[in-house]
């Protein structure tokens, strides 16, 4: 009886100390998988020699690993105490290439960002030529039919002066004539009533004849 429980002690320790060590994985696509089931949810799929820190074996086949903060359970034929020789430290490389493809993706996601702001600026630019164009096209338009205004009015001052002028001259002769008439009248008066005086003193020289 002492020696059965002697053999069941040590093989306990033999497992703790066993299992608290490093393992890898022997293959890839090696699944950590929440429980000790196959159908248990996949926490990840590692790669070959992947390190992991084993914290127990089970007897149904499982051991129980830790991977950084991530723990979980992994078919125990598909780990090994061998340390890869060509390996120096595949976790540190798995969670590189995790970092390279998020940074990869953040990139590809700055990019679009940027191409995206860069159409919108393009689209608000040709907007605001259009807009400078119209606003140009418009004064342009309104120079061009204030000048068009100021023409005319030039041009009508100028007909208005020159109706102005001719008046005043036509005034000016009419003014003429009116006195050239009055002086003609006076002198057509004064004949007239000179030849009615000859008359009127040559009928009196007659009658006194008699």
């Amino acid at each position: 009886m002492k020696q059965i429980t002697f053999f069941i002690t040590l093989l306990i320790l033999s497992l703790s100390v066993f299992s608290a060590s490093n393992v890898y994985t022997t293959q890839n696509n090696t699944t950590l998988r929440l429980d000790k089931s196959s159908v248990a949810k996949v926490l990840k799929i590692l790669p070959k020699d992947t390190e992991l820190q084993r914290l127990t074996m089970h007897y149904s086949g499982w051991s129980q690993v830790r991977l950084n903060d991530l723990s979980g359970w992994i078919l125990s034929k598909h780990l090994t105490l061998t340390k890869p020789k060509n390996t120096n430290n595949i976790v540190a490389k798995s969670s590189t290439n995790v970092d390279n493809n998020k940074q990869s993706e953040l990139i590809n996601n700055l990019k679009k960002s940027l191409e995206n702001l860069q159409f919108t600026n393009k689209a608000f630019m040709s907007k605001i030529i259009d807009t400078e164009a119209l606003k140009t096209k418009i004064s342009t338009k309104n120079n061009t039919g204030l000048t068009l205004l100021e023409q005319k009015n030039t041009e009508l001052s100028s007909l208005i002066n020159d109706l102005q002028s001719q008046l005043n001259s036509v005034e000016s002769d009419n003014n003429i004539n009116i006195l050239f008439s009055l002086i003609l009248g006076l002198i057509i008066g004064f004949i007239v009533a000179r030849l009615a005086q000859k008359k009127h003193d040559s009928f009196n020289t007659i009658s006194r004849s008699y």
